[in-house]
């Protein structure tokens, strides 16, 4: 695709469809009592999103120096979410810039290397608070979907939404990718090893209480959460088995050792592939006005 491309593409119902969800949902979030938090684009730390961000990985963040530091580009800002939580704004979201530079070796149309979260946390929430925080969310967007003359039809959803832990749906469908081929509705999964801030249920070590939300027909994940470690020495304990540094996120440990953090919640919903979903397209370069493909290069 090239710029003549690119600027001649009839994307202006695309980015109507946008406006009203993107409208939608910051009113659902300050209808429900959260503060419009503005975003952190670089940092001395970042979602490390399981590598070390100090290794030499696919998915090392960028960096730049700004005014004699060394600062990388947000892959999220949980983190963030974490300390804002602990100034005491007990709910709180953004739309969040994220860059993730990821080293696929295939366009599956789904993946996007600069994309935008509706991201929240929520403090002392579990993970049915925020799974049912999102499943309104989602039920009531598609509800009004349906008045706006979209040329596909969203599905007619009410909570709860099927839940799934990982290991179910590897047994009933072999992968989550092959269960939203086949799933009608959204639907969880539950129970997912990842990164450190996600917290191991006490009661049940080795399992999860995080979820991921994904959409059906194939469209996939759209939405990533969970509960989060809060204590120095669990968050400590997690990063040294997944052989993270623990100088690359020395302000957030410093945070965590004086005390400071609290138990919370929250998740972070795609907002281009949520759109993608919306219209129904194939892939999500069609709702990027400037698509930003892994492997792809830029051409504005």
């Amino acid at each position: 695709m090239n710029a003549l491309q690119i600027v001649t593409r009839k994307i202006e119902p695309v980015m109507e469809v946008q406006t009203r969800v993107i409208d939608y949902m910051t009113r659902y979030m300050v209808g429900e009592g959260f503060k419009w938090m503005l975003p952190v684009m670089l940092s001395s730390i970042t979602d490390p999103l399981w590598p070390d961000p100090a290794a030499e990985e696919a998915l090392r963040p960028p960096e730049v120096e700004v005014y004699g530091s060394r600062l990388r580009l947000t892959h999220s800002m949980i983190l963030h979410k974490q300390m804002a939580v602990a100034m005491g704004i007990d709910k709180l979201f953004i739309l969040s810039p994220n860059v993730r530079l990821e080293g696929r070796s295939a366009d599956d149309g789904r993946h996007a290397y600069e994309f935008t979260q509706l991201d929240f946390e929520i403090a002392h929430a579990s993970m049915d608070d925020v799974m049912s925080l999102i499943e309104g969310l989602i039920s009531g967007l598609f509800k009004e979907a349906r008045s706006w003359g979209l040329e596909r039809e969203v599905p007619r959803v009410k909570p709860p939404f099927k839940r799934f832990t990982l290991e179910e749906i590897k047994e009933e469908f072999g992968d989550e990718d092959e269960a939203s081929k086949v799933m009608k509705e959204p639907f969880w999964v539950t129970d997912i090893k990842r990164e450190f801030y996600d917290r191991e249920d006490p009661e049940r070590p080795g399992h999860f209480r995080n979820y991921d939300l994904y959409l059906p027909e194939g469209y996939g994940e759209v939405s990533s959460g969970g509960e989060r470690e809060w204590e120095y020495e669990v968050i400590v304990r997690k990063m040294r088995s997944a052989g993270i540094s623990l100088e690359a996120f020395r302000p957030y440990l410093e945070v965590a050792k004086a005390g400071l953090l609290k138990p919370s919640a929250g998740a972070g919903i795609g907002v281009e592939r949520l759109i993608r979903y919306m219209v129904g397209a194939k892939h999500i370069a069609e709702v990027q006005p400037f698509p930003r493909i892994p492997g792809v290069p830029a051409v504005i």
